[in-house]
């Protein structure tokens, strides 16, 4: 499997909302930089010899840095399989808490899965991360394990934000209900098109599908009691 790598500095710089790359101090573009070869490494390895064999030592001496540097960037060997979920649910939560009053649910809801879908398709799916990622997750309990329990963590961070931006209407456990069947059936399409070996259009466009069949149910969602 090869693994294409792809610059994130810019996205990075967008997401903030401040710098330029020219911008930005030395420091930061060489921390992105090492963080990027740690990311190119690990999925370089990964695909070479296999999730399991792979060290943390070895990622590192492979980026050219100590395990140590590693570990500043990274608190896990898995977490480097998904270097960018973190920040993709921070915007989500931010579109969320930044709706208007006026606004609907579901449409506060698709544009945040719009903008982690886009993010998506740009750092992991055309980068090539998606297909390297995805063989461990089919076959490798600790990946398995790892995948569920980090999109548990992003499912209730959004969760937590809807039943803030939606109090009136939602309690938390009707918020989970939301998110987990919209994530539920983004997540669900898009493991089906990269098993399929789809291009990234048709997955963009199956995705896109899957969330407004979800949405449809959103609108119609009763208010807490």
């Amino acid at each position: 499997m090869v693994y294409i790598d792809y610059n994130i500095t810019s996205d990075v710089n967008n997401w903030k909302g401040t710098a330029t790359a020219n911008e930005m101090s030395l420091r930061e573009r060489k921390r992105q930089q090492t963080r990027q070869e740690l990311i190119s490494a690990a999925m370089r390895l990964f695909g070479e010899n296999g999730y399991e064999r792979t060290t943390v030592a070895e990622i590192a001496s492979a980026a050219g840095v100590s395990t140590k540097t590693f570990f500043n960037y990274f608190a896990s060997k898995d977490e480097v399989l998904f270097p960018h979920l973190s920040r993709r649910i921070d915007v989500a939560v931010a579109l969320i808490e930044q709706r208007r009053p006026d606004d609907q649910m579901a449409d506060v809801l698709v544009a945040a899965m719009q903008h982690m879908l886009a993010d998506a398709l740009t750092e992991e799916v055309d980068g090539g991360l998606a297909a390297v990622r995805l063989p461990m997750v089919m076959s490798v309990p600790a990946v398995q394990a790892a995948t569920l329990h980090r999109y548990f963590l992003a499912e209730t961070q959004l969760a937590r934000a809807l039943q803030r931006a939606y109090s009136d209407t939602l309690d938390l456990a009707a918020a989970a209900a939301v998110i987990g069947s919209v994530m539920g059936a983004a997540i669900a399409a898009a493991l089906v098109c990269l098993q399929e070996g789809d291009a990234t259009e048709r997955l963009r466009v199956a995705v896109e599908r899957a969330i407004a069949i979800a949405i449809d149910g959103v609108r119609n969602v009763p208010a807490s009691n």
